[in-house]
């Protein structure tokens, strides 16, 4: 039988909260290591009793700090002048 958690297998497949063990398997770590980063304050998430749960939308704003990637907008403004942001 298939479980929900191995199901996931992108960040995208996701739901827009899960679990440390969900992290787990997307990004194919042993649980430990998910829960020591956690422990450490290494990856964003919240504590709600003996639960951590994180946010897939912080999770991805995370990454992208890592990875140092910044996030560029356009504007209506650039559309209508024909100026558009390529990375």
């Amino acid at each position: 039988m298939i479980t929900a958690l191995q199901r996931h297998v992108s960040l995208e497949d996701l739901p827009d909260f899960f679990t440390l063990a969900d992290l787990s398997l997307v990004f194919g770590i042993s649980k430990a290591t998910a829960y020591r980063m956690a422990d450490q304050g290494r990856i964003p998430c919240i504590r709600l009793g003996k639960r951590i749960i994180l946010s897939k939308n912080h999770l991805r704003q995370w990454i992208d700090s890592e990875i140092g990637f910044e996030a560029q907008s356009t504007t209506t403004e650039d559309i209508e002048n024909g100026k558009t942001r390529k990375g």
